[in-house]
């Protein structure tokens, strides 16, 4: 039994931290651009881009480095008969879900007009 999976804290933020890297991406980007657009319409366009443009760059990167630190804890730890490849397995998965979901974010801000 003791090749059973254990509960810690660090599997769940793992599992978590993709989803919430996305969450703060679309919070960032659609409070971004709704402050911005409050102001004066010649520096909106710009302010958004570059709000925009950061808020993914960091985002991207986020989840860049959720997944080299998975996939460094996977390669380190040899696998055993009892080892479970669940959660490894959805994070991954989640990671992709996010990038996909940061994609939708900025799709609107790419094709149309700022403050519109």
């Amino acid at each position: 039994m003791s090749d059973t999976f254990q509960p810690s804290l660090g599997n769940l933020l793992r599992v978590l931290a993709p989803p919430l890297i996305w969450f703060l991406h679309l919070t960032t980007v659609y409070a971004a651009e709704a402050l911005i657009c409050i102001g004066p319409a010649a520096a909106a366009a710009t302010m958004i881009a570059w709000t925009i443009a950061l808020a993914t760059a960091a985002a991207l990167t986020a989840l860049l480095l959720t997944a080299w630190t998975l996939h460094r804890g996977d390669a380190g730890h040899t696998q055993s008969v009892g080892s479970s490849r669940f959660l490894p397995g959805v994070s991954y998965l989640l990671i992709l879900l996010s990038l996909l979901g940061i994609a939708w974010t900025i799709l609107p801000t790419i094709f149309l007009p700022a403050c519109a």
